[in-house]
C-alpha cells in the first residue's frame, strides 16, 4: 500500500456515526488520481517513448497524457484511455481492489 493511499485511510476514519461521504468521495478521487499518476509515469519513463510518439500511437492528446500523469484532475480519464496507453507500451493494464 502506498504512503498515500495510508494518508487517504487515516483521513477518512469512519466515525462512529457513520462514514461522511463527501470526504470519503473527495479521498477517492485524490488516492485515484495519485495512482494512476504513478502508474502512467513509471510505464512512460520505461518507455522512454516522448508523448507525441504516444499520441501517434494511441490517438490521445499528449496534453492530456502529461496531466495523467502529473495526477490532475480530469474531465474524460477513463479506464479506455489507461488501457490506450498500457496497449501502446506494451503493458497490460491491472485493476483490483484488495
Amino acid at each position: 500500500m502506498s504512503v498515500t493511499s495510508e494518508f487517504v485511510k487515516e483521513a477518512v476514519a469512519i466515525p462512529a456515526a457513520g462514514p461522511d461521504v463527501e470526504l470519503l468521495r473527495k479521498a477517492a478521487q485524490l488516492l485515484a488520481r495519485t495512482e494512476v499518476a504513478d502508474a502512467v509515469t513509471q510505464a512512460l519513463n520505461a518507455d522512454g517513448r516522448s508523448l507525441r510518439e504516444l499520441q501517434r500511437d494511441t490517438g490521445l492528446d499528449p496534453a492530456f497524457v502529461s496531466r495523467l500523469a502529473r495526477g490532475e484532475k480530469l474531465q474524460g480519464g477513463t479506464v479506455a484511455s489507461l488501457a490506450q496507453i498500457a496497449l501502446a507500451l506494451d503493458k497490460t493494464l491491472h485493476i483490483s481492489i484488495e
